[in-house]
């Protein structure tokens, strides 16, 4: 990639002295940046694109209601008690285009959603990461992640990477231009009121304003910290009980165990798994080993990793943490909520404790302990072969979805039609308004 000989805006232990800071990414390279980066998310699940269909609340909530309620009242909804505004402005977008095409819309966002920590990764404010070969590889192990299938081209999900990017801001250098200043703000207020995330973000942006006493980095506090009141009266105030009757909980030190060894360690290296899910005493063994080794790796990896690393892996354990302790599952009679995630190998729950982990072992092979260098070097070898079996997501089944399209076309104003999306049995339920003309 070609660059223009700009000084650098910052400089991280890394880079210090090197050729590489002499010079800054163009805004068109980095327009080539996030179009690579675009296609190859594409590449992992092309039937996003070429044969695009709503997925779960993608249909049920956010598009069902911006049609059936206009594109201003949902704003002000709440799911599971939380705002979600990044999907429901997605959704009124989508109300734009012709009902065959709304599907396609909320990809495409969402696509573009989750391409964007690439050029974050690569910006020159985030130097502190390290030199651009090693945050190449960062963001070449993000895109090609093997774990998570569920956060991929789905605009429900997206809302952890719109987290993650924000993230990538408060670990970075403050901006230097007013556009960079006016993306940060929009940014960091777009994913604060969507979902819980700005709860865990907080305390992250407070650690590193104390670190740097920047007046620029109180800012991101401020944003976050009201936007954790306003989750919270959407949580305690307008919908009380929307985390309720969810099922029992069941914490065990077993099924820690289980996740952790199988979900989030063996999960980084292979993807998506039913280990956790095998009875018996041998697979727990396997999976208590899987643990062990992986808290040790993980630990000797992060005490040479760079600041930014540091706060990742916090604000990865915070999520982690908060994700078993309320869990946004129901269980079924007879199976606890941690029962039921711990089979869920290809849950949101993953996607950031496994990229942390990757992103350790990345640090790990670059250090200077020899036998740190080998191990993780291994392990690296392992997630290739993840990568290589899990690079295509799974495509979701065909439910002939323009048909139903011309149902609701050929429906009369005032009918409730109800149209099955993905997964199964999954509906999504519309009324023709009388004022609905489809194109």
């Amino acid at each position: 990639m070609l660059l223009s000989p700009q000084p650098a805006i910052a400089q991280g232990p890394s880079e210090a002295g090197g050729a590489e800071n002499r010079f800054r990414i163009r805004t068109w390279q980095h327009l080539l940046l996030f179009v690579f980066a675009y296609a190859l998310v594409v590449s992992r699940k092309p039937d996003a694109i070429f044969h695009a269909q709503f997925w779960a609340e993608d249909g049920t909530r956010w598009f069902a209601d911006a049609y059936n309620l206009g594109p201003w009242r949902p704003l002000v909804r709440t799911e599971v008690g939380y705002f979600q505004t990044l999907p429901r402005i997605a959704a009124d977008l989508s109300l734009l285009a012709p009902l065959l095409l709304a599907p396609l819309v909320l990809n495409i966002i969402a696509i573009g959603v989750h391409a964007l920590p690439v050029n974050l990764i690569f910006a020159d404010r985030s130097s502190e990461w390290g030199g651009r070969r090693l945050r190449a590889v960062l963001a070449a192990m993000y895109i090609a992640l093997p774990s998570s299938p569920e956060i991929c081209a789905n605009i429900t999900n997206e809302q952890w990477v719109l987290a993650f990017c924000v993230f990538l801001l408060l670990v970075g250098a403050p901006p230097t231009t007013k556009g960079g200043r006016a993306a940060y703000i929009t940014l960091t207020l777009l994913s604060g009121l969507t979902g819980p995330f700005c709860i865990f973000l907080l305390p992250i942006s407070l650690m590193v304003f104390l670190r740097h006493t920047v007046r620029w980095r109180l800012l991101p506090v401020c944003i976050l910290a009201a936007c954790c009141v306003i989750q919270v009266i959407g949580l305690t105030i307008v919908s009380p009980t929307a985390r309720t009757g969810w099922g029992t909980r069941g914490a065990a030190f077993s099924l820690f165990v289980r996740i952790i060894g199988g979900n989030v360690f063996l999960g980084s290296l292979i993807g998506a798994n039913n280990f956790a899910g095998i009875p018996g005493r041998q697979a727990f063994a396997v999976l208590l080993i899987a643990a062990i080794s992986g808290l040790i790796i993980a630990s000797l990896a992060l005490r040479r990793a760079p600041l930014p690393m540091k706060f990742l892996s916090i604000y990865a354990s915070l999520l982690l943490c908060a994700a078993l302790a309320l869990p946004s599952s129901y269980a079924p009679p007879g199976t606890s909520q941690w029962e039921m995630i711990a089979k869920a190998g290809a849950v949101r729950y993953w996607f950031l404790p496994t990229l942390t982990f990757i992103w350790l072992l990345i640090y790990g092979a670059s250090g200077q302990i020899k036998s740190l260098k080998v191990i993780s070097g291994a392990v690296l070898c392992c997630v290739c072969f993840g990568i290589a079996i899990q690079w295509r997501r799974p495509v979701f089944a065909d439910l002939n979805y323009p048909a139903e399209v011309r149902r609701v076309e050929a429906a009369p104003a005032g009918d409730t039609l109800l149209i099955p999306i993905n997964p199964e049995p999954w509906q999504m339920r519309l009324v023709k308004p009388a004022d609905k003309v489809e194109r």
